[in-house]
């Protein structure tokens, strides 16, 4: 009896040690300071380093760090970049690997670079988890290769130019030419391999213009070239336009109620601000945007364009580049800037694409009204407003003297007529210049046809 019942104690016994060993194991292994999990580690798996900057790795863990180490490896030669030990509690950690001093063993470009790291658990028999991760590292500290071939002898306020120029890198990634008023004008491949070809833009509105061709590669070294133009300044009108209630209570109330903005608007002089103001930036936002779009894998090898002639027998009516201040009594109320040339003949007058273009919008677009925008190539637009009818569609590929739509009174037109205007790369211009078939020749025809020629030749 006795026996049998210390039989059943020790039995009890050996079912607690082994059911406490179960719980036990089974809370360790879901202990945090088991976590199985290893280490992340985030960076690029490709890199174009030019040995100037610093190079930044994120490690971060669920327990916390031990240990990282950096490692550059040629394939023949080690050397490590960093290699050190935390106290286990950081959990996010930032790397930053400073460039090895120039002269250590480089002498190949492609690299790796390894990192590896260790987390604090308690897993592997106290080890830790670990990882590790390989990133190929191109060394690359060649500035790129820039040239200005030709470019376009003057640029005048609100007008245009043309520029042609050479950029060569093994690792080009970033080519644009950067203005002082904070637009980009990005180029087009021209010719042969490595040319390039963009029109440039001095908008109406800025006092002042420069141009810098700039060339980066994908590890950050880059060129600069200025575009050396002479700047012709030229003085725009300013009208003092008187606002007449027929025309507020008529035309702006109809566009108002056309429009049918989100807002609690009620005065006609605030009507008029919204339509002038709010309005007229959403449509011109549109038009840049759409506008603003070139193909840079797009080869220009050709191009040839004639004088734009939209309208037959028509005389101009409003100019460029206009500086508009209204006034409703004796109070400045609104102002904008005609951006566009007017012109009129008689009504509903056809209207037609004076080159090959294609249809790039063709819409309603708030005070334009009814507006097809054509696009010539190189960043050329062209843009028709006012129009009572659109005889064409978006994506359409129309031909020089093709008719593309009629004039109009849509949108914010009183009379009918044809709000006429072109874009360079988002930038209006001066639609006098691309009506001019001598300056077209001279600014642009003439300079990309000795381009080709100086290019034969090196």
């Amino acid at each position: 009896m006795f026996i049998e019942k210390r039989r059943s104690k020790r039995k009890y016994l050996y079912l607690i040690i082994f059911f406490g060993l179960i719980f036990g194991g089974f809370y360790l292994y879901n202990s945090p300071m088991f976590e199985q999990n290893r280490p992340t580690i985030q960076m690029k798996d490709l890199i174009y380093w030019n040995f100037k900057k610093n190079l930044n790795v994120r490690i971060y863990d669920d327990v916390g760090i031990k240990n990282y180490r950096v490692v550059l490896d040629d394939g023949t030669n080690q050397v490590v970049l960093l290699n050190k030990t935390l106290d286990g509690t950081q959990r996010d950690i930032d790397v930053v690997i400073e460039p090895p001093k120039l002269g250590m063993f480089f002498s190949k470009k492609d690299m790796t670079l390894i990192v590896e790291a260790t987390d604090s658990s308690k897993w592997d028999f106290f080890a830790g988890n670990k990882n590790r991760f390989e990133a190929k590292i191109i060394i690359d500290s060649d500035t790129p290769s820039l040239l200005i071939v030709n470019n376009s002898y003057s640029i005048t306020k609100g007008g245009s130019a043309v520029v042609i120029f050479e950029a060569e890198d093994e690792n080009l990634d970033e080519l644009y030419i950067n203005t002082n008023f904070g637009k980009r004008f990005y180029p087009q491949k021209f010719y042969k391999d490595n040319y390039y070809i963009s029109l440039i833009a001095w908008p109406v509105n800025e006092p002042s213009f420069k141009a810098t061709i700039v060339a980066k590669d994908k590890a950050g070294n880059s060129s600069k070239s200025k575009i050396r133009l002479y700047l012709k300044e030229r003085r725009y009108r300013v009208s003092k336009i008187k606002l007449k209630d027929s025309f507020l209570d008529g035309k702006i109330t109809e566009l108002f109620e056309e429009t049918k903005p989100n807002k609690s608007i009620r005065g006609k002089v605030e009507k008029f601000k919204y339509i002038n103001e709010t309005l007229r930036a959403e449509n011109e936002k549109l038009i840049h945007r759409i506008t603003s779009q070139v193909s840079f894998e797009e080869k220009i090898t050709n191009f040839t364009l004639k004088a734009f002639y939209p309208l037959k027998n028509a005389a101009a009516v409003a100019s460029f580049g206009d500086h508009r201040l209204f006034y409703y009594g004796d109070d400045l109320v609104s102002e904008s800037y005609h951006v566009g040339l007017d012109l009129a003949s008689v009504g509903l007058a056809d209207i037609v694409s004076s080159n090959l273009a294609r249809v790039a919008y063709a819409d309603f677009n708030g005070i334009y009204g009814k507006m097809p925008i054509l696009y010539h190539g190189l960043g050329l637009y062209s843009i028709y407003g006012h129009c009572s009818e659109i005889s064409v569609s978006k994506g359409d590929v129309v031909h020089s003297k093709e008719k593309i739509s009629k004039t109009g009174v849509s949108g914010l037109a009183l009379g009918d007529h044809l709000h006429f205007g072109i874009l360079v790369q988002g930038v209006e211009v001066r639609p006098a210049e691309w009506m001019d078939r001598k300056w077209i020749k001279v600014n642009i025809i003439d300079i990309i046809n000795n381009s080709k020629k100086l290019i034969n030749k090196r």
